[in-house]
């Protein structure tokens, strides 16, 4: 749509375009009404059929070797929500425990459901002041603390991988409590409702490939009192497009390297070649307007670019009207 100033003026536009900025369509998160789906199962838990993204973006090399796939299946517990249940912490996956910070100093619950990571989502604030650590219970017990500490909740978004890595980290070193069991992890924040409950729907969108509403859904299907706002849900909303571009990068690379494996196999005499690098901006200049040195003469770097061919070629957004 254009305005009425840009219609009656000399140039023509070659492509459609919007003077206001775009807007993205709100996605409204209802909250469950019970724990547990009475009909499907499409709030369990399984292990995906294939990790999307780059080895080394959020698992280590060697992390699909070391962790059972059962880990990865869960099945929420249905029955009533009561008002008590917001002061414990629930169990999201068979490692992985969301509640808040009270959980981390309850000796009795992190020996009896066999935590061996205290994680910690934390305002930096009270990482200066060394509050909301875990790190004595952990002493206490001989178990591990860290925590992620964050500058406001717009500073989520670039902590979810560092979170997500650490979880699988020590899915893959830390200790187990019991001999046949996972390494634990508890994720708390203050009350274990908003920024705590942020992280671990991350981690479900990553590890499952989950859309940030289903990652809701599925961790409210667990922990009812979850309530992140609407800016966190801008930020999840944010990350899944992040996810999304990383996976479309991964897939091609996967397929670009099965074709190079194949060419290689059908043409071995092949492999020896090397890979032609990509082209710069100074490959389309003209060779002669570059003095003994190497610099451009007459002109800037920045000149030549605007005035290399490629440039020229590209289409114009806007052409002279004809009356």
């Amino acid at each position: 749509m254009a305005s009425n100033q840009v219609i009656n003026s000399a140039y023509a536009a070659t492509q459609d375009y919007h003077l206001s900025i775009p807007q993205t369509p709100q996605t409204i998160v209802i909250p469950p009404a019970s724990l547990g789906d009475r009909y499907t199962e499409v709030f369990s838990l399984a292990p995906p059929a294939d990790h999307e993204f780059e080895v080394g973006e959020f698992v280590s090399p060697n992390f699909f070797t070391h962790v059972n796939s059962a880990w990865f299946s869960h099945q929420s517990s249905g029955g009533a929500w009561t008002y008590a249940m917001r002061r414990e912490a629930q169990q999201i996956l068979p490692f992985l425990y969301l509640g808040p910070s009270a959980m981390s100093k309850d000796q009795g619950f992190l020996r009896r459901e066999g935590i061996t990571l205290l994680l910690s989502i934390r305002d930096k604030r009270s990482g200066l002041a060394r509050l909301m650590s875990g790190a004595k219970a952990a002493e206490d017990l001989g178990i591990q603390s860290d925590s992620i500490d964050i500058d406001g909740d717009s500073d989520l978004i670039a902590h979810f991988p560092q979170a997500i890595r650490r979880i699988n980290h020590h899915l893959v070193a830390g200790p187990p409590a019991q001999q046949g069991l996972p390494p634990k992890v508890l994720v708390f924040c203050e009350a274990g409702n908003e920024r705590s409950a942020s992280v671990v729907m991350a981690y479900l969108m990553v590890m499952f490939n989950l859309d940030m509403p289903t990652a809701m859904w599925t961790v409210q299907h667990r922990r009812f009192c979850v309530s992140v706002d609407e800016s966190v849900q801008n930020l999840l909303l944010s990350f899944g497009t992040i996810l999304e571009a990383k996976r479309q990068v991964t897939k091609a690379r996967r397929t670009e390297d099965a074709a190079s494996d194949n060419f290689s196999r059908l043409f071995p005499e092949n492999r020896a070649n090397k890979i032609v690098r990509k082209r710069s901006f100074v490959d389309h200049l003209d060779v002669s307007a570059l003095d003994t040195n190497g610099g451009m003469v007459g002109e800037t770097m920045a000149e030549a670019e605007d005035n290399s061919e490629h440039v020229k070629q590209k289409p114009s957004p806007f052409v002279d009207r004809v009356n």
